[in-house]
């Protein structure tokens, strides 16, 4: 297992374009570490959350590194160099997602079918992608330990045709209704110019199918009064290839839980002679199995 002396340094460098005249701009160069941290963060929860951790945050710590190790200009291109500081194992495969999965993007025939991390990962990459296609540059990320490269990528011109081609919606539809729990209320304005408006929540199904929702900041009242109540959104629906469906929510509703046992109960009673002596308890954990 490694720990913090074992030297883990994650390394986002850029290359080629801007990069090589030594000059970037300083917001682009802060917007891209500051998706990169959010992918992390947003991968490390679902990691956190399947390792059975209690309340996950997905923070696992991660610093800039000073010195000639750290945010530094090199002959035609910037590094910058990272370290994890807690929950070593879990940041580490965090890192791996976010290191695979853009590898995968320069495939000739990428699949992301084995990536089960990946979604939050493909929504975040193509803002670093717009920034790289301006200032002309290549992103390079590798994780090392004790100088010795354990998993590296690069996104370049393939990778972001790759995302531009899986960043629009296969299929649109007006006016469908979802039913679930409302949860993981988010702003976010402060990385995502285009959110502006916005804000973003998560319907989950019974089935635990998930949902993206976008709300128009004037229903943030409404919205947050509902937060972790069983819900019904209706709104039109954008599916995608490699991201969960979102809906652009128009109405949102409380959508009491249904009570099934009572429900099966008031059948059982129409059906008295149908199920004669069996209790509406047995029939519905003989269904549960």
């Amino acid at each position: 297992m490694a720990t913090r002396n074992d030297q883990i340094i994650f390394s986002i460098i850029f290359k080629k374009g801007l990069a090589e005249r030594q000059r970037l701009p300083l917001d682009h160069v802060i917007s891209t570490l500051m998706q990169i941290q959010q992918m992390i963060r947003e991968v490390g929860k679902q990691i956190q959350r399947d390792a059975g951790i209690e309340n996950p945050d997905g923070d696992f710590g991660v610093e800039l590194l000073a010195g000639p190790a750290g945010l530094a200009f090199r002959k035609g291109s910037l590094k910058a160099a990272a370290t994890i500081t807690h929950d070593i194992p879990n940041g580490l495969l965090a890192i791996n997602a976010l290191i695979d999965t853009t590898d995968v993007l320069g495939k000739r025939n990428p699949s992301f079918a084995a990536h089960e991390y990946a979604e939050p990962i493909l929504r975040r990459l193509p803002k670093l992608s717009r920034i790289q296609e301006e200032d002309q540059t290549e992103l390079h990320l590798a994780l090392s330990k004790d100088r010795h490269v354990l998993n590296k990528t690069t996104l370049g011109e393939k990778g972001r045709e790759t995302l531009k081609r899986f960043e629009a919606p296969e299929l649109g539809i007006d006016a469908i209704t979802v039913y679930g729990k409302l949860r993981e209320l988010r702003d976010q304005t402060r990385t995502d110019e285009e959110d502006k408006g916005f804000f973003w929540g998560e319907i989950v199904e019974e089935s635990g199918r998930v949902w993206r929702v976008r709300f128009r900041d004037s229903a943030q009242t409404r919205v947050m009064a509902l937060f972790r109540k069983q819900v019904a959104v209706t709104g039109n629906v954008a599916y995608f290839k490699t991201k969960t469906p979102r809906v652009d929510a128009v109405e949102i509703n409380s959508d009491a839980m249904p009570d099934y046992l009572a429900a099966y109960q008031r059948f059982n009673e129409a059906y008295q002679d149908v199920f004669e002596d069996i209790e509406a308890e047995d029939i519905l954990d003989q269904i549960r199995g």
